[in-house]
This record gives structure tokens, sequence and C-alpha cells, in this order.
């Protein structure tokens, strides 16, 4: 490591101590006007002169073997100073880092009242709107920041602020989009790594550490001064005072709450600390939102396409279904037109490219998207796979294949018209074409985007693969009827084709265990002997953690290898009277009969495992599953006792995923 000389802003002091926790090897310039400890005559300062000897044996003992203190003590040099001080310490390197920041009386129980009062209104909405305008005018409040905003990224890592508290120092940003230049790779791996940083003052003269001439890595510190182009960049937006907190998705990092101060501004660590729980709070409870609203439109979809008894015993041709469904199905995927292309030849439903347009479409799709997940794009114009097709009023598509046999797919496809979009930027970003008219006296410029069609969302993509799965099967019941009224005589060719349809209507073709009809009506039964007989029976219910990330870094083929093998495992590992069923996407059924709760429980905890210890193919990291349990009670139905598993699921997800969790026994009615 070469040498360097940190900057610091002057809110706290820092110690750069030995390995020991004993010798200060450096110290930063603010430290005796902080705390009022001088350095001893002889140069040779400890950290017992610092922190006195009793709490300096503390910070040694709770280090040893630690990388940093487990939580910031409070302290009070009388001798020096009557003020109190909060201390974080943690190691880099061969070194320990100090930092010490004065606490001000802020009334602790009225802040902790505060914060739990802001935390039972964030539990309770019902809206991401809500949700982030409640949280960024509490954090306004705490905080005194002129500006509270709520960043949130695209696809592309711009940025688009969705919520704002705002003063009358500074303008409104919300509504802008900041480009992703603003927010490179490493700035945003820093905010994985420390999702809080506070910027007290921009102008104010950074302070240094003394001796200066150690190597001394702190890029981790708090206390470090921004860089030259952060400085440059907030003073620019006018800003003088800053504290940005990350906001963690799923996947990675969802956005920023960016506070800003046109004058300098201090944030207390009880204050920083509280914001923070609940920037976390909001976060959780609004990806629990969006997975509540997913699962209520994977279900209307779902719901779209009912293969009812009657149904099975009548099928319909695909013309007819599209007839009958086109106007919902264009409804919920946002489509102008639907395509339903089956042994060559196209069902169609408002407005489709023409039928040589789509001869060729399918064509090219067939050869170059071999695996079995969703094809898409919004701009059908510069798409490698369709520029040179003439497919004029179009510029988006979804294409889901659908398997019929071994052999043939056959294909739904979506259409969208151009959607033109104005984009609204804070910052010019570097990719973006020149603005037409920009005003010499505003950074903000707007972008009129043509050429694209809105985004297929992901839910949108797993909506249309979960439908794709029981039109394959409705139209496989028809082609069986069709065959059995006009090939009576081809006894073979009949018993063949029975025989795929009985694949088709109870196992899913990618992991071949059973579908989720069949799962569903194992349930089913098995209730039914349950209320009879009083036989114990419970669910597991789980799904692969980060499987989308698992998708998108290494591809479907490996996602679909995942799922086979994880199926194979699973179902070898069951008693002959337990099921495993495909629920849908990465999700898994296990039907556990005659089982009590320790029982269950105890399978959970064996199959959670021997996934964990899983190899795969292309995959240097292991997969875990989050389990969620449900054991039937007098008065389930079908539809209570999956719901219970699935809440079960979602809490062992977001209690850390790779866990296994139980619900809890429904609450009987009164009435």
């Amino acid at each position: 490591m070469s040498k360097y000389h940190p900057l610091l802003q002057s809110f706290g002091a820092l110690l750069v101590v030995d390995a020991d926790c004993r010798r200060v090897q450096s110290a930063s310039t603010n430290l005796t006007r902080l705390t009022g400890i001088e350095c001893p005559s002889n140069g040779e300062l400890s950290l017992a002169c610092v922190l006195g000897k009793r709490l300096s044996q503390r910070v040694r003992r709770e280090l040893q073997g630690q990388q940093r203190l487990p939580g910031p003590l409070a302290f009070i040099r009388a001798k020096h100073s009557s003020v109190r001080f909060q201390l974080h310490a943690y190691r880099a390197n061969e070194q320990v880092i100090v930092e010490i920041e004065p606490l001000n009386p802020l009334g602790k129980r009225r802040l902790l009242g505060t914060v739990n009062e802001r935390l039972m209104h964030l539990a309770e909405a019902t809206h991401q709107e809500e949700l982030l305008d409640y949280l960024v005018n509490t954090i306004q409040q705490l905080t005194g920041h002129d500006r509270v905003t709520v960043c949130h990224f695209d696809s592309d890592w711009h940025g688009l602020m969705v919520a704002e508290a705002l003063g009358e120092q500074l303008p409104s940003l919300r509504g802008q989009r900041f480009p992703a230049s603003d927010f490179p790779p490493a700035l945003r791996q820093s905010y994985e790594n420390y999702p809080v940083r506070l910027i007290e003052d921009v102008h104010s003269a950074p302070e240094t550490l003394v001796p200066g001439q150690m190597t001394v890595n702190l890029g981790g510190s708090f206390l470090r001064a921004p860089a030259p182009e952060r400085q440059r960049y907030l003073k620019r937006l006018g800003v003088c005072g800053s504290l940005s907190l990350a906001m963690q998705g799923d996947t990675g990092l969802w956005g920023l709450v960016f506070c800003h101060s046109a004058t300098p501004q201090a944030v207390e660590p009880p204050v920083r600390d509280a914001v923070r729980t609940l920037v976390q709070m909001a976060t959780q409870r609004m990806l629990l939102l969006r997975a509540r609203q997913e699962a209520r439109y994977l279900q209307r979809v779902q719901d779209s396409l009912v293969l009812s008894v009657g149904v099975r015993r009548e099928p319909q041709s695909p013309q007819q279904l599209l007839h009958e469904q086109a106007a919902t199905w264009m409804k919920l995927f946002r489509a102008h037109g639907i395509v339903l292309w089956v042994n060559g030849g196209a069902y169609q439903a408002g407005v489709t490219p023409s039928p040589g347009a789509l001869s060729q479409l399918v064509l090219r799709l067939e050869r170059a998207h071999v695996h079995s997940g969703p094809w898409c794009t919004r701009e059908l114009a510069t798409e490698p796979l369709t520029c040179s097709l003439a497919m004029p009023g179009q510029c988006g598509a979804l294409a889901v294949p659908l398997p019929m046999n071994s052999t043939q797919r056959a294909w739904l496809l979506f259409f969208r018209p151009e959607q033109v979009e104005t984009l609204y930027w804070a910052m010019q970003p570097a990719t973006a074409p020149q603005p037409v008219s920009v005003p010499a006296s505003s950074l903000a410029w707007h972008e009129e985007v043509v050429g694209r069609s809105e985004a297929w969302q992901r839910v949108e993509r797993l909506a249309a693969v979960d439908l794709g799965e029981d039109l394959t099967l409705a139209i496989s019941a028809y082609e069986i009827s069709s065959l059995n009224m006009h090939l009576e005589r081809e006894r073979q060719a009949l018993a063949e084709a029975n025989q795929r349809l009985k694949q088709l209507a109870h196992f899913d073709p990618l992991t071949n265990v059973w579908n989720r009809y069949r799962i569903e009506e194992a349930i089913n039964a098995e209730m039914v002997a349950a209320k009879r007989y009083a036989a114990a029976f419970a669910l597991l219910l789980f799904d692969v953690d980060n499987f989308k990330q698992i998708n998108d870094t290494h591809g479907h083929s490996v996602g679909d290898d995942v799922l086979v093998a994880l199926a194979r495992l699973v179902e070898s590992s069951l008693r002959g009277c337990d099921r495993l069923g495909r629920w849908g996407g990465e999700e898994f059924i296990v039907l556990a009969t005659h089982s009590d709760v320790d029982a269950v429980m105890g399978l959970a905890e064996r199959l959670r495992s021997l996934v964990a210890e899983l190899p795969i193919v292309g995959l240097e990291l292991s997969i875990t599953v989050s389990i969620g349990v449900a054991v039937w009670q007098p008065g389930d139905s079908c539809k209570t006792l999956i719901s219970r598993a699935d809440d079960a699921m979602y809490r062992a997800k977001h209690g850390g995923r790779n866990r296994v969790e139980r619900a809890p026994e429904p609450v009987p009615s009164l009435y």
C-alpha cells in the first residue's frame, strides 16, 4: 500500500492505534480541540491517555479476535471535558481505527419514543407512495435538512427521485432523473459496504493526521472527507450539508435516501442511527408490499384461464381460447396485440404484425432462443433479432415458448406500441443526446425518448410463463380431444397422445415432478382424509433464494439446471407417502402426510441442509432455499393452508434466507 495523507471531516476525531490497542500511532489535528486532551511532551500518546485506563482495556478486550466493536461506546473524560463522547473502533489491516464524536444531550427517551411511533406508521403503510412520502417527511423532521429525497435506480442505474420532503432553501428534485454517471460502480459498491455517509460541511477545511508520514487505509472511516469530485458535485447542486443512506433490495442496491442542506448541518449519532433504522424498516416494508402486489397480479393472470373439470371435458381450440381471453390478457399485460402460434398457424387479436413477419419472427426465435424462459424487447427496430423485419406500429414484444412435446414448441406473443416518454434530467447523462433547449441558469433539462415501448416488468415475464404453462395444457387437451374424435382407428397414435396428455396434465415439463394442478388435487384429497380420519399432514412451501440473480448472472440454462437438480434431490429424499410438486417459477411444495409438527420441522431442516450442499455445474456459489411450514388445522381450506405456508416462507426470506419458518396456527373463529 502506498503512503498518502488522508483528509478527515472535523465533526469527529480519529486515532490510528497499533494492533494491540495500546500506542496511538497517529491522531487527527482536531483531537485536542474536540476532547481537550493534550499530547504528552515526549510525544508518546497511549490509548489509555485518551480514553482512560478502564475504557481502553474494554476496547482492547472487545476487539480481541474481532473485526470491529459490536456497538458504539459512550464515555466522559471528566478531567478534560464534561462532554459525552461516542466511540467506534474497527481493524484496518495491521492497525485499529478509533473514531470519536461528541454526544450532545438529545433526550434519548423522547427520540426513542418518536422513532417507535414512526416505525409503527411505516409498518402500517399500504402503498409505496404513502410509505416513501412518510419516510422523507419523518427524516426531515429528525435531521432538519432542507431537502430529503428518495432516489430509485432503474435497470441502467439512472436515478429517479420518487419522493421528496422540501424546505425553502433548496429547489425541488422530485420527478427528475440523475444519470448513471453520477453513480459509478465504485460509489455504489461503497454504499453496499458502508450504507450511511455524512458530510456536515462541504466547504469546511479538512483535518489531517499527525504525524502524517505513515501508511493508513481510512476507506471505511465514517469521518473521511468527501473526494474532490464529490465536493464539486454537491457544490454544483447548491448543497452544503449531506446525509446519504442506502436502501438495500433483494438483489442489491434499490436506491438511496439523500438529505441535503444549503447550510452546514450536523447530525448526532443517535439521530443517524434512528434514521438508518427507519430507512431499513421502510425498505423491508416496501419490498413486502411489492411482493404482495406481484402475487396478486400473478393470481389474476392464473385466474384468467381456469382449467375446470368442465373445460377439460370439452376442450377449447386455440382460436376459441384466444377469442374469449384476448381482451383480458391484453389488459393484464398492457399490450395492444396478442398472437398464439400453434402448429405453424397464427391466431391473432388486436394490433399484430403481418402473417409473413410473424412467420419470420417465430422462425428466428426457434433458432436463437433455445431455453424455456421468455424473450422480450422494447425496441424491435434496433433488436438484432428483429431489426430487419417489417412490423410497423410495433415497438415492444414478449414471447413465451410453449413446449408441446420434445420436438415442437408453440409460441405466445404479446406486442406493445411505441410509448413516447419525456424524461426530466437533473444532470445530463453522458450517453444521452444533446438537449434541444436548456436555459443557461438551469442544470435540469428534458429528453424525449421515442422508438421504445413500455418496459416489460419482471412480474409480467413471470406471469406470461405461468400463462404459457396453462395454455400448453389447454392446447394439448384440445389436440388429444381432436385425436379421439378423428383418429379412432389409430389406436397406437391415440395411446401415445393420451400418455402425452397425462404427462402434461400431471407433471411439470422441466423438472418432471407434479405440476401445480396435480399437487393441488393431492392436497385436496389429503384434506378430505384429514377431516374424516383426523390424519395429520403438513405443507412445506419453498423457493430458491436469489434465483433471479442466478438467471441474470449465469443465464437461464443454469437456472433451469438448478431447478432440475433441486427437484431430483428433494424427491429422492422424501418418504414414499410424501409428494413433491412445482408450484410455479422457482417455488415448490412438499405434501408431507402422516406427519406431526416435530416430524415436519425435522423434514424441513433436513431438506434445507441437503439443498445447501447440492453442487451445480457452472455455479460456484451454493444454492439455498427458504422454507415455510404449515400444519393442517381443522377449519383450514386448501387456500388458507397454502397462504399460511406462503406467509411463513416470506418470513424466512425476510429473516435472512436459508431458513425454515413455521406458520402459526390460525385463530379459531368466534362465530
